[in-house]
């Protein structure tokens, strides 16, 4: 915002979020194996290594990038929302079935129906149907 008022009237903006990682590959395949997101592209650097990969999730992208030395450093925390607590259900099966690194097992909150998985580079997403709760707030 400039002076309280909107830069730009294009009503496509977006936010999505951006995961630093040493190995963007890997954690591409990672999460098209464990999450069932869906490889958009990838991007090669000069050396040849992939630098950038876009995931698809529904109607969200991710974008993956490498992080460089001294850059973009901590882990991130990604939602993944879902309609309902069979499709939380059917993702927790999945990471189960790649033995992935599962740090909050399936759960029911006030907030929530979940569960949190952590990838490769510890980042955590958390798989969730949300119960109305933050609906009733964003209102």
């Amino acid at each position: 915002m400039i002076s309280g008022q909107m830069m730009s009237t294009d009503t496509t903006a977006e936010v999505y979020p951006l995961i630093w990682t040493g190995n963007v590959a890997a954690l591409a395949d990672w999460g098209v194996a464990v999450l069932g997101l869906t490889e958009s592209w990838r991007a090669p650097g000069e050396d040849g290594r992939i630098e950038h990969a876009e995931l698809l999730w529904l109607q969200g992208r991710i974008s993956n990038n490498i992080r460089k030395a001294g850059e973009h450093t901590g882990p991130s925390g990604i939602s993944l929302r879902v309609d309902d607590r069979r499709q939380v259900e059917a993702l927790y099966d999945r990471a189960q079935g790649c033995n992935a690194n599962i740090t909050q097992p399936l759960m029911d909150s006030r907030i929530a129906y979940s569960f949190t998985v952590n990838d490769p580079d510890n980042n955590q997403w958390w798989v969730n149907a949300e119960t109305g709760f933050l609906d009733s707030l964003r209102s």
